[in-house]
This record gives C-alpha cells, structure tokens and sequence, in this order.
C-alpha cells in the first residue's frame, strides 16, 4: 500500500532550514531516521499489491453494479423498472429505465396483461353466475323431488328407475332397495278400460238413478291395494285373496301368475275371467271345429309409493315415486297356464 511522506518531507524541509552552528545533533538526525523506518514498517509487501491489483481489475471486468431498483411506468402488457448503477472501475453513477419482465405468451412465462387480468374476472364472475343458476336448479329438483317424495331429507335424491325381469318362471323387480330402504311400497297397476259404479253419498236419489256409472276411462289403474304386492329381496308375490277381497290383508302370498286371474267356467264350458269392464274369454271363437283356446298376453306394472292404506286416497301413477316397470302374464293355449313375460 502507498506510503504518507507528507509529515516526512515537512521535517527534511524543517531541517535543511538550519543555519546555525551546532544546530544538527545526533538527537534530531536520529530523529528523521527514526519516522523513515516508521513510514516504512507501514508499507504493503509486493503480494499485498499483487492482490490488490487483481481485485481492481476484477472491478474494471465486472463493469457496473445495481444500487437501486424501482417500479417503473405503468404499462398495460410489460413490467418496466428503474435502476441505478455504479461503475466499479471509475465510480460513474447513471439511471436508465426499461423493459424488466415481458408479457406472457404462450411459449414462456412472463407477466399478466391487462386483458388477462379483465378475461379472469370475466370468468370469475360468469362460473359465479353459473354456480348461481345450478344453485337454483339445484332447488328446484329438490322442491319436485320432495313434492314426489323422492328426496330422503338428507339433500339425497333416490334413484327412482326399475325394472322388471323374470328368473326361472318368477317376477324380479331391479332397482328398488334405496326405495325399500326410504319406506316406499310397490303397488300393482293393471291396463285396463274401466266403468266404475256412481257412488256420491251427497247425490240425490234422482241422481243415483240416472247416473249408474262413472265415465269410462282406459289407462293404467290400480289393482288391489297395499296388501297385493309383497316384496322378499328383488321377489314379487301377489295375495292369494279372492279378487273380490284383494284389497283386504292379504292371507298368503305366490309368486305363481295365476293368481292375477281369476276363473269364471260357463255352463258351455267355457272359460272367461273379468279385465277391467270386459270379461275375456279364453276360447277362440273363430275356430269353426272343435273349439280351441287362444293366447292371450295381459299387462301389468309395477310402481313404488308411500304407503297409501284402502279408502284413504285414489292411487294412480302420479302418486309413484318411480318409475312404472312393466311385466305381462300371457295364457299358453297348449300348456293351460299362465306364465310371466315381457
């Protein structure tokens, strides 16, 4: 490192002043000699300059350093900054302002545009509007799902489709254990035309006179009650009552067909069973030898609701909570029975 010779030289000078006789001792020249050694005890060795040289020219390579870093100017697409720098070799400051992170695209990362920013909050708002509309759809399920008493409370909607199938000659109905387990019933449904007797307890006699029956209707109508069906795991049986009782307690139950059909033998011998208003006869009439019976196909259905006990209310298919899993029972002229079929 450099040596400070500026006391040194002020003494040299202070000493070259002397004019008078024996003015220079021993003392004072020891004295001069004696700062020399100091200054010099105080100097760099040639490694200390050595590294100090390389540290400046490692300065001068590295050129300028960040003293300070700002936001820049408002730009709708770039992020521009501010910045001071140094140069390490001559100290020179300077500011300059520009580009610091470029816009985003689809081949690198970058910063948000404004436009992003406005897309994003679009969306936002519209997945809000749209979870608003499935909020209210969502209501609207449920309200006509407890109107049909399809919702269990819980915010579950039970599965309501089934289906019939037959397995070795017996009736299966698929699809109804949420419905079983929820306390829904499965009630019996049979095609028919009907004409039900005229029955008003506030009608006139007059009334009751002229008005034997009600209009005739032709759709699906309840057969039975309650009581008729009988569900064992997916296992249909029927009661075993006489169709004149079938909407009372059933005594027993069969999974056999024949007990949807009740038998009516004629005094020719024919034999005929009531559908609805008609009374079906088994024998084919257009055979002009020897009679013989026909096939005939008769359809049911299934359909599950809350249990709805006889003369409280008439039942029809609005009142199900499923969906109505036809089934047919058909008459095989060759065998005389009945078996179930789709």
């Amino acid at each position: 490192m450099a040596i400070d010779t500026k006391s040194l030289t002020q003494i040299i000078t202070e000493f070259r002043a002397l004019q008078t006789k024996d003015a220079v001792s021993p003392e004072s020249l020891g004295y001069i000699l004696q700062r020399i050694v100091d200054l010099l005890s105080t100097a760099g060795t040639s490694e200390t300059v050595t590294s100090i040289q390389k540290l400046l020219d490692g300065f001068k390579a590295a050129g300028q350093a960040i003293t300070a870093l700002s936001q820049g100017q408002s730009d709708r697409n770039h992020i521009y900054a501010n910045k001071s720098t140094v140069n390490l070799a001559t100290g020179a400051v300077t500011s300059t302002s520009g580009i610091f992170i470029q816009q985003a695209t689809t081949e690198r990362a970058g910063a948000m545009r404004a436009q992003q920013v406005i897309d994003l909050n679009n969306a936002r708002r519209d997945v809000g509007n749209l979870q608003k509309a499935v909020d209210d759809a969502n209501k609207i399920i449920d309200t006509l799902a407890t109107k049909l008493g399809l919702n269990t409370g819980n915010g579950v909607i039970i599965n309501s489709n089934i289906s019939c199938v037959v397995v070795d000659g017996v009736l299966h109905v698929l699809g109804a254990q949420n419905l079983v387990a929820n306390g829904y019933v499965p009630y019996l449904f049979r095609l028919v035309r009907k004409r039900n007797p005229f029955k008003d307890k506030f009608a006139t006699p007059e009334q009751m006179a002229s008005k034997r029956y009600c209009p005739a209707t032709k759709g699906w109508g309840i057969f039975g009650s309650i009581y008729t069906v009988h569900l064992s795991g997916t296992i249909l049986s029927f009661s075993t009552n006489p169709h004149s009782f079938i909407c009372c307690k059933a005594n027993g139950y069969s999974t056999s067909p024949d007990v949807l059909v009740s038998h009516h033998v004629k005094e020719n011998g024919d034999i005929t069973f009531g559908w609805g208003r008609t009374s079906v006869n088994l024998t084919d009439k257009r055979s002009t030898k020897q009679p013989k019976q026909r096939m005939i196909r008769l359809r049911f259905g299934i359909g599950f609701a809350k249990p709805i006990y006889p003369g409280r209310a008439k039942i029809t298919p609005a009142n199900l909570a499923s969906s109505l899993a036809e089934f047919s029972i058909i008459y095989n002229p060759s065998t005389k029975s009945w078996h179930f079929g789709k």
